[in-house]
């Protein structure tokens, strides 16, 4: 991971005087977790399906919704008890390599590997697996020559890993779970252990397909995330899979090593550019919706589940402002910085003679920040200061028309209130002011 890197994991823990009322500490903890709540929500932007979705459901506890949760999980307890088409989905492809099979709670995906399938998650039953994942494979080319060769299952729970034993006995991939979800070695499918207390990003093969692991601990202490990259009308793309959604409803330990998980897979989405989503439970980014969409219309292009790079990174964000919401509320003694998703973009397209950008948040615009512009063709560059509107400007020479694309880069700064995180943008540089930032 090149570059600066701002302090995210900074900050301020203030713990409340001994002889403070219960009733004072139950104050400040609600009025904190009201400002990471409205963090959350002005980091959605003008996005409806983001607030619809990720900031709904990251936000489920600390909003006291935790219902649309158990509704959801409604689409699955058929599934617990036998196959029940009505609540399943269709075997949907998502990318040109990548198929997602499951109900409308959970799921798994198969990827189409070169020496054979990967898994992703295992369903929730031998019964299951056998009616539905088994026959999804035969269509993909499962074979003596194209086996079943490696799984990857993201926490130890049942609606996780309960068809993992059939697929060992029948398939015998490896399957790969992290290690504090097998401590006591009692899961019966003998995995292969990713060690859960290294929590740094390191890429790994899994069934001959290469994945950046990411140990997340908080949902379960063996919670682990990916990012894989697959392919997208042939070309590629990296995409998430998140390792356990759901915050505990009371263990604060848990809360915080979640909050934790969520601000080291910001930094990781954020170093390997990915651009999509495909996590288990895909009704909690949305993933269902975009399922729907491809069932009804087809794939589009790019595939619904390219979500760009910036809606990704936002997602992260609120579900950061969402943890902090929740542990606030489980802990008077807590206050976390909030942080704020930051844009940045040309005013006009940039000319020799305009250069301006503006910076602002849902909060408004920032002002006395340093933006920097660059050439990217010839390294030239110079640094300008925000005014009270959020606006930058200076000069770059030379600047040459179609030639020099010009890249605006906010750092992102810290105060004990706040993390203003970095953003960036670029555009071809123009001579009559017609062309578009990208």
């Amino acid at each position: 991971m090149n570059g600066k890197r701002l302090n995210l994991r900074s900050v301020a823990i203030a713990t409340l005087a001994a002889c403070a009322l219960a009733t004072t500490g139950l104050a400040i903890a609600q009025s904190r977790t009201d400002v990471h709540r409205d963090a959350a929500t002005r980091n959605v932007g003008n996005d409806p399906f983001m607030m619809e979705y990720a900031r709904a459901f990251y936000c489920n506890l600390a909003d006291d919704n935790n219902q649309i949760v158990l509704n959801s999980r409604g689409w699955n307890y058929p599934a617990r008890s036998g196959s029940d088409p009505a609540y399943r989905i269709p075997k949907t492809q998502i990318f040109d390599d990548v198929w997602f099979v499951g109900n409308h709670y959970v799921g798994q995906y198969l990827i189409k590997a070169p020496g054979g399938l990967v898994q992703v998650d295992s369903g929730n039953n031998a019964a299951e697996v056998e009616a539905y994942n088994y026959p999804a494979m035969l269509t993909l080319g499962l074979s003596a020559s194209y086996p079943l060769k490696g799984m990857f299952i993201t926490h130890g729970h049942g609606d996780h890993d309960g068809g993992a034993k059939w697929l060992k006995d029948n398939l015998n991939p490896e399957i790969f779970l992290g290690s504090a979800d097998n401590v006591s070695n009692t899961k019966s499918y003998v995995p292969t252990p990713i060690d859960s207390t290294d929590l740094s990003l390191r890429q790994m093969s899994i069934g001959g397909k290469s994945f950046w692991i990411l140990p997340t601990p908080g949902h379960t202490a063996g919670s682990t995330s990916a990012v894989v990259e697959v392919m997208d009308h042939g070309k590629p793309v990296r995409v998430l899979i998140n390792g356990g959604q759901s915050m505990s409803a009371s263990s604060i330990p848990a809360v915080s090593d979640y909050l934790d998980s969520i601000e080291r897979t910001y930094v990781a989405v954020k170093a390997l550019n990915v651009e999509g989503v495909m996590t288990p439970h895909i009704y909690w980014d949305g993933e269902g919706q975009k399922i729907r969409e491809i069932l009804a219309n087809g794939r589009t292009k790019p595939s619904q589940h390219v979500y760009g790079h910036e809606s990704v990174v936002r997602q992260m964000v609120i579900a950061r402002e969402c943890s902090a919401a929740w542990l606030s509320r489980l802990d008077a003694t807590t206050v976390l910085p909030v942080w704020r998703y930051n844009t940045i973009e040309f005013v006009g397209a940039p000319t020799p003679t305009n250069t301006r950008v503006k910076v602002q948040n849902g909060w408004g615009p920032l002002s006395n920040q340093k933006v920097k512009l660059s050439v990217a063709q010839t390294g030239a560059s110079c640094t300008a200061t925000t005014d009270a509107n959020g606006m930058a400007s200076c000069a770059v020479h030379p600047l040459r028309p179609h030639k020099d694309r010009l890249v605006a880069t906010f750092e992102g700064s810290e105060s004990a209130d706040f993390v203003d995180l970095p953003a960036e943008t670029s555009a071809m540089v123009c001579s009559n002011g017609n062309c578009k930032s990208k």
